[in-house]
């Protein structure tokens, strides 16, 4: 499904839109189209989460997708250049009375294309070029437009899960793969979505990953009351660090010791003694401190169907709780 929304709904959202598209070309305006609505609407679906969740997380980073943005934008500059080496003497004098005009009217074809060159890197010489009529760099200025598109996640970098609760924040540091090209171009399709899994499965991981789960931190946004944990008395924020590694709950515990494999590997050093006593479970690890936001990143995105089935199982306990 992610590759028949790439062949046929992209194009289909292409007519002519290097004339009408202008007006969403400019830094900030990526979601504001309905067209890109349905798009994020459609891949939201296949997923199987709720319309919250994050626009970056979903378009770019778990599908695999560029926003509409960037192919209308490119077409722009395209059709700029076949304007300007155009055979037909009117067509050319269309172009320069139009870059003429833009100093005047920001409402023409060429000023909304050439005020969307801001937030660039080289947004000074894309904009001069273009408004004295000479070619615009193409390499150059679609790898800018996809490294503008990446910069919720370089300010994500900076920025602690647990300090900002955002949606973006968590996914970048926790979940999502960093497998990117060079300069922006597009992340790789996670692993999980390859793989044949049963259908509650796939939404329930997915879910995790882009907190559209019913964790604490996330439910206590549409129903009111407190982040902190419900299901044993330990005051931590319910969040998905806490319901991996450290919630004592007999039946996160029970399942934690079923899929004990996936911990042994990466946190061997660190585990204590599993065993029940007077019915109640010994936690995994020693100390929230000892596991970094990479480790978290790691251990989430081990390439294993048992973790999906684990993650799966986890997200149903608090779904029922």
């Amino acid at each position: 499904m992610l590759w028949l929304s790439k062949v046929y709904g992209i194009p289909a959202g292409m007519y002519a839109s290097q004339v009408w598209g202008t007006v969403y070309l400019s830094e900030d305006s990526e979601f504001g189209s309905q067209l890109q609505k349905r798009h994020l609407s459609s891949l939201r679906r296949i997923l199987g989460v709720k319309n919250s969740t994050t626009n970056w997380a979903v378009l770019i980073r778990e599908c695999g997708q560029e926003p509409l943005q960037f192919f209308w934008f490119r077409a722009s500059i395209r059709f700029f250049k076949s304007m300007l080496n155009s055979n037909i003497e009117t067509l050319r004098r269309v172009l320069k009375a139009d870059l003429y005009l833009a100093s005047f009217d920001s409402s023409c074809w060429s000023a909304q294309v050439s005020n969307a060159f801001n937030g660039l890197q080289g947004s000074a010489m894309f904009k001069q070029k273009m408004l004295r009529a000479t070619q615009v760099p193409m390499h150059e200025f679609i790898c800018d437009l996809r490294f503008r598109h990446l910069k919720v996640w370089r300010e994500a970098n900076f920025s602690c899960p647990r300090a900002v609760n955002k949606k973006a924040v968590t996914y970048h540091k926790w979940c999502g793969s960093s497998e990117s090209g060079p300069r922006g171009s597009p992340f790789s399709i996670p692993s999980y979505l390859y793989k044949d899994l049963d259908k509650h499965v796939l939404r329930n991981f997915s879910r995790f990953r882009l907190r559209a789960h019913h964790f604490r931190v996330e439910s206590c946004k549409w129903h009111g009351g407190s982040s902190i944990c419900d299901k044993y008395e330990c005051g931590e924020v319910q969040d998905e660090k806490h319901v991996l590694f450290f919630c004592k709950c007999a039946e996160v515990c029970e399942l934690r010791m079923r899929y004990k494999d996936l911990f042994e590997g990466m946190f061997k050093t660190r585990l204590r003694v599993f065993a029940p006593s007077n019915s109640e479970f010994i936690p995994f690890l020693t100390c929230h401190h000892s596991i970094t936001d990479f480790e978290i990143n790691a251990f989430l995105n081990q390439d294993s169907y048992r973790l999906l089935k684990f993650v799966s199982d986890l997200v149903s306990i608090f779904d029922t709780g």
